[in-house]
This record gives C-alpha cells, structure tokens and sequence, in this order.
C-alpha cells in the first residue's frame, strides 16, 4: 500500500520536473531503465516496468520516452495498454492526474499506428475514458474534452 504521508502531499502541477515523490520511488528500477533507455533498448526497458506492479515508474518512462509505440512488440503494448486503462479508471490519483497527456499521447499513438486492440480492451479503455470525459471527472475541462476525443476514436474501433 502507500506510505502513509505520501497522500498529504500537494498535488504539483506547475513544474515539469518529476514530483519529490516520484523521484523517490523505483530508484533502482529506475536506474535500470534509464540505463537501458541510453543503450536504446526501449523495448527491454518498457518490458521491466510493466512487469512491475509499480505506475510512477512506468509513467516517468513514457515522460522520458514520449509514445514509441512502434519500439514495442505487441505483447508489451497490449499490457501497456492494460496497464494504461487501469490508470486511467482512477485519474483523480497521483500520479495519473499530474501524467494524464502522456497517456493521451501513447493512446493516440497507438491509435495511429494501428496497432491491435482486443475487443476487451476496447470495451474497458471506452468506459475508462468515458468516465475520465464525464462531468463528474476530477481532470480540468481541456483533458476531458480530450478524452471525449479520444473516446470518439477508441468507440469507432468497436466491431
């Protein structure tokens, strides 16, 4: 579970630079990655942070990677994508609010690229979305009319 005192902490949105709490988090995976990353073996990379249960770390890599979907064999993006929807179902937690456009953009990327999404994935990433798009929704107005964009795309792939 978290660390109690993780939560009470500000959400920072202004800066850029990866939260205290983020820096703090997976050094050593994220160590490992990094290095990777500079060998450019992004698929290795991406492989060891989805294995992990861990979504601070995953998230600072598509920051630091932008979307490459294409680095990525099909097996690694479907569980992104998984991994993906999971986050998205709960956006209003750190970190997924403070990363909400990197994970528009590997959407979008992956939409372009036309990789393969299962009808389940299609079905879960839909509600996901929908809920993130809903006036209900935490996220500010441009993020969610965001996901109702992407809604719109992810809807048309429904057989």
């Amino acid at each position: 579970g978290l660390h109690p005192g993780l939560m009470q902490m500000p959400a920072d949105t202004g800066s850029l630079s990866p939260s205290p709490m983020l820096r703090k988090v997976g050094g050593a995976l994220w160590d490992r990655v990094q290095e990777l990353c500079e060998a450019q073996r992004y698929l290795d990379a991406y492989k060891q942070v989805i294995a992990e249960p861990e979504e601070t770390c995953l998230l600072r890599l598509m920051q630091h990677t932008g979307p490459i979907v294409e680095h990525l064999d099909a097996e690694s993006n479907s569980r992104l994508i998984r991994r993906l929807i999971h986050i998205l179902s709960a956006p209003s937690k750190e970190p997924a609010a403070a990363n909400i456009k990197q994970i528009y953009g590997w959407l979008w990327q992956a939409l372009k690229t036309g990789i393969h999404f299962t009808a389940s994935q299609v079905e879960d990433l839909a509600s996901a979305l929908q809920r993130v798009s809903s006036v209900q929704s935490p996220l500010p107005a441009s993020e969610r009319a965001e996901a109702a964009q992407l809604l719109a795309r992810v809807s048309a792939l429904r057989k």
